[in-house]
């Protein structure tokens, strides 16, 4: 962990797998461990794989969705939208969106 007032690391882009999944809750995650996960019960949408610098482009439907890495033997939850939604994000007709999406190994325990 980094003392207070230091610099914060940069991460690595690296090419991983990318699933997107019909909106998810926590209650939908399988073996949770922090932002680790070994699977979730919920429809897989669409999966891509991201590029040697993180990058990935893919078109969705209009709606809302949960987004989340391929990590090891399981997924990594980047972030959680409120206290019990998985990673959510929303797609509007005729809009592109940037995520910017990290996998911070501190938080697998």
């Amino acid at each position: 962990m980094p003392l207070k007032g230091s610099p914060k690391q940069k991460g690595v882009p690296i090419a991983t797998m990318v699933y997107i999944y019909e909106a998810a809750n926590t209650n939908q995650l399988i073996g949770q461990e922090g932002n680790y996960a070994k699977g979730i019960a919920a429809r897989l949408i669409k999966q891509v794989r991201s590029n040697n610098t993180g990058k990935f482009k893919l078109r969705l439907a209009p709606g809302k969705y949960s987004i989340v890495l391929g990590y090891q033997e399981g997924v990594y939850i980047p972030y959680f939208s409120g206290n019990t939604g998985v990673a959510f994000v929303e797609v509007l007709k005729g809009q592109f969106q940037e995520i910017d999406l990290s996998i911070i190994a501190s938080s697998i325990y």
